[in-house]
């Protein structure tokens, strides 16, 4: 049986990467680099999608790529939400010193949510049915991270 020397350190690694995420959500992101949202509309049953997505979960149809791209606001509605202790943004365990509050929000003329922080509001000021605008980064690359969170109106 031959020995083997482990070595483990502790820390983080920085792993830069590129993927592929379809044309639909290619198109979805552009859009947040311009600070829009944008969904698409299934031809048959006319829900709208955020993010857009190729089959309609409703009806399955495809929708098609070259139409049925609704602009939307950046506001929308909470429709659940959770409260943590714990980190979300990152790989650890470790608790956070303040709760993060985690929503699902229905931007204003989609029929669907999208999960981010709710940013700069207090545990005990979140209701569901309430009114909240994206707050988005300052300079916006065109990725999920454009948009900090929402925040109350």
């Amino acid at each position: 049986m031959t020995e083997k020397l482990v070595v483990t350190t502790k820390g983080f690694v920085r792993a830069d990467f590129s993927f592929w995420v379809g044309l639909y959500m290619d198109k979805f992101y552009d859009s947040l680099e311009n600070k829009k949202i944008i969904g698409n509309k299934c031809t048959k049953c006319e829900k709208v999608f955020v993010p857009p997505r190729k089959i309609c979960g409703e009806c399955n149809k495809t929708i098609p790529l070259d139409n049925n791209w609704v602009n939307l606001p950046d506001t929308g509605t909470l429709q659940n939400y959770t409260i943590t202790h714990y980190r979300v943004s990152d790989r650890t365990a470790r608790k956070a010193k303040n709760p993060q509050i985690i929503g699902m929000v229905q931007i204003d003329g989609s029929d669907t949510a999208i999960v981010y922080r709710l940013l700069k509001i207090e545990p005990e000021e979140v209701k569901i049915g309430m009114k909240v605008k994206i707050e988005w980064d300052e300079k916006p690359k065109g990725n999920p991270s454009d948009i900090k969170g929402f925040m109350k109106m």
